[in-house]
Parts: structure tokens; C-alpha cells; sequence
């Protein structure tokens, strides 16, 4: 573990944790264009890829639901087909349409177009994980691997999409304990966890965990803040600050040390001295 004392008025010196490196904003504004249109790629926090066999109807759902569901969670998302890529269902166009998500448009691509190191999370969304191996065993090697064995509506369907409606919302439900494990800012899914204290996690922590979750981007650095005497209410002046600055610690909670514990934090700062 990494201990540092920042006081009152020092700031720290070093970088104690391979966090790589911030945000910049200083590329082209075209290059900034193209990222933000991305639905993946490293300016995510997590990428997650959804297979089944052919990217045409499970895979495509769990993708529309996930671009649909994250909200401001930096989570990017990519679906593909296994054996490779075919046209998009049109059951699971209308019946994901019916839920006010459009898929229409989406591509049905091949696996074999990604890498699997670009990936935090796969999820096989058919039970085709057996499908994953030799060359292809990588894919089930991330941090997260699942497989979901979902029904196949183009199979079971007798024609009224009822088989597409119950897919549908089953995958709906399986993206949201997915995002709900994804959204937790600190745990075993980062590489390096950082803990703030202070004495009542209500103002100079809460400042610091709100610039990590901030700048850390991409890399995989979970954070949390507490008070040592415990803790009160969120400082108002503190969340009028940093929203001055883009960073909003509005909903943040004022925790307090005694619930967390050492062993589960790499870094450890104490930002009172």
C-alpha cells in the first residue's frame, strides 16, 4: 500500500499509481468529433463486447439496451457474431422499437473484426462461449467473461414476436445488474484503488474524489473517500466549486473510514495533514 500526506498545503509530488495519462484536450477538434461518436474505444472506462453467433438479434438487443441504459457511465459498447455477421432481425428491430430503442440502423459485424484486448467485459449472449476456443479462448480470458444463454427467438418465435418481447426484456434486465456492477467506483474490478480521508469526508476529500473520477479516463483506477472522526454533510462551497470547474459532487455521500476497510486500497491519502 502507498501512503501520502498531502497537509493542508502541499499538493502531491509523485504519482503513485500508473494511472496513465489525463485527459487532453488539446487534439484537433475533428479528432474530438470522431472519439465522441465512438459507441468504444480507449476513451471509455470499460468497453464491453456482446457475441452470439451471428450478431443478428441477442447480441444487437444487449447492445441497443447498453447504449440505451448507461447514462453518463463512461462504458463503451460493441456487439459481433462469432462465426461472423449477418443481417440485423427484423423481429428484433421492431420489438426493440417498441421500447424506444432503435437498432435499425446498428451493423451486423464479425468477431474476428475486434480484438479481444480492446475489451474489459464479453458477454457470450447465447451460450456459444464453447465456441471460444483455441485462437479464440482470449475472448473469454478479460477481466469479466459471461455467457448469458439466452433464448434464440428467430428459433422459438411462433410468429407473434413473443419469443423477441421476453428476449428482449430479459436482456434488458441482464444490461442493468451488468451497468449497476460496472457503475461501483471503487472494488476488485480496478486495478488500483484510492482511498481520500480527511476528518469528516466533507470537503478537501470529496474535492479530490471528485477530480480522480474526473481525470482517470480510462485507466482502470477505482476511488473512494472517507472521514477519520466520520462523516457529515457534503460542504455546500465545495460543490459550488467544482461545478465551477465541470465536475459535479452534488450527490456524493459523506462517508465515514470505519466502513471500509485498509486491505481493500492500494493508495491512501490523507488530504488534512
Amino acid at each position: 500500500m502507498t501512503y501520502l500526506s498531502w497537509g493542508p498545503s502541499r499538493s502531491p509530488s509523485s504519482n503513485p499509481f500508473p494511472m496513465g495519462a489525463c485527459s487532453s484536450r488539446s487534439e484537433p477538434e475533428e479528432d474530438e468529433a470522431a472519439v465522441a461518436s465512438a459507441t468504444w474505444g480507449p476513451q471509455y472506462r470499460k468497453n464491453v463486447m456482446f457475441l452470439c453467433n451471428h450478431n443478428s438479434c441477442r447480441s444487437q438487443m444487449a447492445d441497443g439496451w447498453l447504449r440505451e441504459l448507461r447514462g453518463q457511465a463512461s462504458v463503451g459498447v460493441a456487439s459481433a457474431g462469432i462465426v461472423g455477421g449477418t443481417a440485423v432481425k427484423e423481429g428484433a428491430i421492431v420489438v426493440m422499437k417498441e421500447a424506444s430503442v432503435d437498432i435499425s440502423g446498428f451493423t451486423s459485424d464479425a468477431m474476428a473484426d475486434f480484438k479481444p484486448e480492446d475489451f474489459d467485459i464479453v458477454i457470450s449472449c447465447c451460450g456459444c462461449g464453447t465456441k471460444l476456443n483455441g485462437e479464440k479462448e482470449a475472448w473469454k480470458e478479460r477481466a469479466v467473461f459471461q455467457d448469458w444463454n439466452l433464448d434464440d427467438p428467430p428459433a422459438i418465435d411462433p410468429g407473434d414476436l413473443s419469443a423477441y418481447r421476453r428476449v428482449r426484456d430479459e436482456t434488458k434486465a441482464n444490461v442493468m445488474k451488468l451497468l449497476e456492477s460496472v457503475n461501483v467506483t471503487w472494488g476488485p474490478a480496478y486495478k488500483t484503488n484510492v482511498m481520500f480521508l480527511c476528518n469528516h469526508n466533507s470537503c478537501r476529500s470529496q474535492m479530490a474524489d471528485g477530480w480522480l473520477r474526473s481525470l482517470r479516463g480510462s485507466s482502470s483506477v477505482g476511488v473512494a473517500s472517507a472521514g477519520i472522526v466520520g462523516g457529515t454533510a457534503v460542504k455546500e462551497g465545495a460543490i459550488t466549486v467544482m461545478k465551477e470547474a465541470g465536475v459535479d459532487i452534488s450527490g456524493f455521500a459523506s462517508d465515514a473510514m470505519a466502513d471500509f476497510r485498509p486491505e481493500d486500497f492500494d493508495v491512501v491519502i490523507s488530504c488534512c495533514g
